[in-house]
């Protein structure tokens, strides 16, 4: 019966995405293993890509948010999104070398940056005040599911088509198979979508989204295209916000923020060429271990994130980022010793771990920046935290390509491990940084 109740409470319009978020899936998850299995690239041209794919969707973020506000319409930058992407899918599916499939998933970042806005927009053009926190919540829900079920699909597809078609095939298709399901949204766009009667310009902070606000479900998206900010919460007075003491709490949470994001980047960026190189996972069984952590985030991301919400927020970031290290420490020593049929169990258990704590951070981090942000200032507050996700994840896989092309899988885990140490040790600092803080206002008051 909720299951109903949430069906039929939620527009029509959004479910549109669904064919779009399974083909970004497949680009986001396959572009490593492409890279590498198809076309002859390396990790460090992996790094490369992806940190390119993220500058071009940071600036294109910006750019089409704008200008959508400024002519006041929504459905041409939909239509021009779906289109480019689509058209970026089926090259990448058919290139023959490097070069394009590096020009093409550039120019996939920069189209792709055009939709999530724009249909964020839309839900607040569209949809009362009032019920924005909800609707952000299906909104994010279906893409979140959506992504799920394309780990199902690609995975069992490669899994029988390979033998017979081979692997590079396969993974053409797939790429091929983005494409049509990109147009499938255009379509479904042009049915379903209608341009709103009022355009929203003026994007207010709601503190009823607080725990809503996420750049997305699934991690390994951030990861990937780090521009999926919230639309309304980046405007382009964010600047304003540097103004601020370099030693305040905000500033510093900002720091731990870079450094947690940087090391994660680290240590995600080469984990599906390890998985196929070093233990000899398939291609579909990578796509299951895959599966498994996004299964756990989309599950668990709002039950875990309510929770959270009524609980000292930085604390239990602290608290599950301890946890990745444990998990960083299994990959690491994985990495270190000789692979065996165990190798890829462990990794895997140890994998869904990481997709538990996801939802700690991630509803966390939002809930900190609020808190420790000037009143009247927060939604400001998110854009530059999102802003400086988007750097340090650049920054990450740059760093990440080459410390395991120069230094082996081993070294790199280590590195994204002791660094994400450290920045448990930043963030209980911060803690107590901000407690003691309070203690003297209160006293003085």
């Amino acid at each position: 019966m909720v299951k109903i109740s949430l069906l039929s409470s939620t527009p029509l319009w959004f479910f549109h995405l669904v064919p779009y978020k399974i083909g970004e899936c497949f680009f986001i998850n396959l572009l490593p293993l492409f890279i590498v299995q198809v076309v002859g690239g390396s990790i460090t041209d992996v790094g490369k890509t992806n940190s390119l794919v993220s500058l071009a969707g940071v600036v294109a973020f910006i750019l089409w948010g704008n200008l959508s506000d400024r002519l006041g319409c929504r459905r041409p930058f939909l239509i021009l999104g779906y289109v480019g992407f689509a058209l970026c899918m089926w090259r990448i599916g058919v290139a023959d070398n490097l070069v394009q499939v590096q020009q093409f998933s550039i120019a996939a970042g920069f189209v792709m940056a055009a939709i999530i806005p724009v249909s964020t927009a839309l839900v607040l053009d569209t949809i009362p005040e009032k019920q924005w926190s909800q609707s952000f919540g299906r909104f994010y829900l279906i893409g979140g599911w959506s992504f799920v079920l394309a780990l199902i699909g690609g995975g069992i597809w490669q899994e029988l088509v390979s033998d017979s078609w081979g692997t590079v095939s396969a993974m053409r298709s797939l790429f091929v198979f983005a494409s049509g399901a990109t147009f499938l949204s255009l379509i479904l766009c042009l049915i379903w979508v209608q341009e709103p009667q009022q355009v929203r310009s003026n994007r207010l902070f709601s503190p009823s989204l607080l725990g809503r606000l996420s750049v997305g479900v699934i991690e390994r998206r951030v990861l990937f295209y780090p521009s999926r900010m919230i639309y309304f919460i980046l405007a382009p007075k964010w600047l304003n916000q540097v103004h601020q003491k370099l030693y305040s709490p905000l500033n510093l949470y900002y720091l731990c923020s870079a450094l947690f994001f940087l090391a994660v980047q680290i240590v995600y960026l080469p984990f599906p060429i390890f998985l196929a190189e070093v233990l000899g996972a398939t291609n579909s069984l990578i796509f299951l271990i895959i599966f498994g952590k996004a299964l756990i985030e989309a599950f668990l991301y709002f039950p875990i994130g309510r929770f959270v919400q009524n609980h000292d927020s930085i604390r239990w970031q602290t608290l599950g980022t301890a946890v990745r290290v444990a998990v960083f420490i299994v990959f690491t020593l994985l990495a270190f010793l000789k692979p065996t049929p165990a190798s890829l169990v462990m990794i895997g258990f140890a994998h869904l771990f990481t997709g538990l704590t996801w939802a700690v951070i991630n509803v966390a981090s939002t809930l900190s920046v609020a808190s420790l942000a000037t009143k009247g200032e927060e939604g400001m507050a998110l854009g530059v935290y999102n802003s400086i996700i988007g750097v340090a994840t650049m920054v990450g896989s740059l760093v990440s390509g080459y410390l395991a092309a120069r230094f082996g899988y081993s070294v790199c885990f280590a590195t994204g491990t002791v660094l994400t140490g450290l920045t448990v040790v930043c963030f209980w600092l911060l803690e107590l940084i901000i407690h003691s803080h309070h203690r003297k206002v209160l006293s003085f008051r």
